[in-house]
């Protein structure tokens, strides 16, 4: 072979390893579900289990009247599965509290190594259905008194909706239904996070006085919370790619030292040098 078919060879070699390193890397490795009772027990037995709270916070059936009743008094049969409520203590939305900060989140961990595969980021999906419904201040766009229902992974927030849009009625069952939910940002893609704790949370923050003249009184509701994903493992060359590596990187020094040769014996070595 001449000097310049090695080289082109070897150079070959060093490229088809760096394609199988990629190709290696490209394979990512599916995690499993990372939230527990997502589904927030079951209509026959609503539950909070593995979930942490803070505020006025619940479980409920989707027969429960905050779920049934229509208006801005209820969410208007947007369940089908029990769900927890924010903000609400008992009945529909009309109930106590009107003021406060009511939140409920779950922590999960994103492991350094799959099986025996490090991992190099992760791309997360998450998934819920939430609404927001009650009543909004008399002067929504002048006042203070504005509600927020949030999800936020750790100090990251995912989506937002506020009670503008929520009508100065009630609540009750003969106010405008202009509930809000999040279905069109459903699932929220997270990517390029790096292995570690996370904490997803939802929060309902009702900022009114109670018994104030623009006092605001609205709930949330969450159900089928689901946390999915790839980890992307770190590239790591296999056995192959490293004999492929290692056979252009001989070629490549074979050709270094006949050329060395030549040089060092004024280019009268040239039988030598081709042994």
């Amino acid at each position: 072979m001449t000097k310049p078919r090695l080289y082109l060879f070897s150079f070959a070699l060093l490229i088809h390893s760096g394609m199988l390193v990629s190709q290696a890397q490209a394979i990512p490795l599916p995690v499993g579900e990372q939230i527990k009772n997502g589904p927030f027990g079951t209509n026959a037995a609503p539950s909070l289990a593995s979930w942490t709270t803070t505020g006025t916070v619940n479980a409920r059936p989707s027969t429960n009247v905050i779920n049934t009743s229509g208006g801005n008094a209820g969410f208007n049969s947007f369940f089908d599965s029990a769900f927890a409520v924010l903000g609400d203590d008992a009945g529909g939305i009309a109930g106590d509290p009107e003021s406060g900060t009511h939140s409920i989140s779950q922590s999960f961990t994103l492991p350094l190594v799959i099986g025996n595969v490090a991992i190099f980021i992760y791309n997360l999906s998450i998934d819920f259905k939430a609404v927001f419904d009650g009543d909004d201040s008399v002067n929504p766009r002048l006042s203070t008194a504005k509600d927020t229902f949030k999800v936020f992974l750790n100090n990251q927030e995912l989506a937002s909706v506020d009670s503008n849009a929520l009508p100065n009625c009630g609540p009750g069952v003969d106010c405008l239904n202009a509930q809000r939910d999040f279905n069109q940002l459903l699932p929220i893609s997270v990517t390029g996070i790096s292995p570690g704790m996370y904490t997803l949370k939802f929060e309902l923050n009702e900022t009114s006085v109670a018994g104030a003249a623009n006092a605001t009184n609205t709930a949330a509701g969450i159900d089928s919370v689901s946390v999915t994903g790839v980890g992307n493992p770190i590239p790591i060359p296999e056995p192959a790619t490293l004999l492929l590596l290692g056979a252009g990187l001989v070629g490549i020094i074979v050709f270094r030292r006949k050329r060395l040769f030549s040089v060092e014996l004024g280019g009268k070595s040239t039988h030598y040098a081709g042994r």
